[in-house]
């Protein structure tokens, strides 16, 4: 099939079937001007980090944003099977008829390597948005929803209890994880700071005194502040990103799940 495109000389790049040696070049020079990227192509997918996966080989849509987020989407579906979240440093080269996208990130230290045999569709464009996203979910709803959906936190996590009281205060999610051992999760709906980090670290440190089984700390929140995920660290916690817009879909959705499960212990009706 002949290879098409439109001007490269304004804010929308395209190309139809293109080789891959053209497209290693746009790629670079996009990414260089920070380009909101989508490729269409037939790939090979690895994941190397805190896991390893592979997606064999099929035709896929890629995503690369300006901030150096990637995502991998199949055919269906809304989540990405595999994807980096911002700040990932990606390179593209060309070598033995094999277009290769390596997206790497430093902490925690992770690569997504992408290996394209051939491609049906580039493009890359300029874009403006200065508009803001509100989200009007609350920080309750947020506990009531991942409560219902651990999932959403951590694959196999379980949930025991919402809104565990120990002597600092009241534990968001108590769960158990796939491996047997006890998690205690907080959750913010904005940004979270070091204030957050101690409010958990104390909720370990009340309840740690009365179980010997292994206990986890884990962090929810869109975003940290500086320094937050070193002092998370140091404190041997956890951190997972969620979004509140991640939440919202579920919302009104609590499948087969009964109205008291979303209520703490408090809330529960008496006998």
């Amino acid at each position: 099939m002949p290879e098409h495109k439109y001007s490269v000389n304004d804010k929308i790049w395209f190309l139809h079937s293109p080789s891959l040696k053209k497209a290693e070049t746009l790629l670079n020079n996009a990414l260089l001007q920070k380009r909101l990227i989508q490729i269409i192509g037939t790939c090979f997918v690895e994941y190397q980090g805190r896991a390893r996966s592979v997606l064999t080989e099929g035709e896929r849509l890629i995503i690369l944003k300006r901030d150096g987020s990637i995502l991998v989407h199949k055919e269906s579906g809304v989540e990405p099977v595999n994807w980096q979240p911002p700040g990932a440093t990606i390179k593209v080269t060309f070598e033995n008829d094999t277009l290769f996208l390596f997206a790497n990130r430093a902490k925690p230290r992770e690569m997504v390597r992408i290996e394209f045999y051939s491609l049906t569709m580039l493009s890359a464009v300029l874009i403006e948005d200065p508009g803001e996203f509100n989200m009007y979910l609350t920080e309750a709803e947020m506990q009531q929803i991942l409560s219902a959906h651990p999932e959403l936190i951590e694959p196999g996590l379980r949930t025991i209890q919402r809104e565990r009281q120990v002597a600092p205060g009241f534990i968001d999610i108590f769960a158990r994880d796939n491996e047997g051992r006890l998690v205690v999760v907080e959750i913010k709906r904005r940004r979270a700071d070091s204030e957050a980090v101690h409010q958990l670290h104390s909720y370990m440190k009340s309840f740690q005194s009365h179980e010997s089984t292994q206990l986890r700390g884990i962090l929810v929140a869109p975003s940290l502040t500086k320094g937050t995920y070193a002092l998370l660290e140091k404190l041997g916690l956890e951190y997972k990103k969620i979004e509140p817009q991640q939440c919202a879909t579920y919302l009104h959705q609590t499948g087969s799940h009964k109205i008291t499960d979303f209520l703490s212990d408090s809330e529960q009706p008496q006998d």
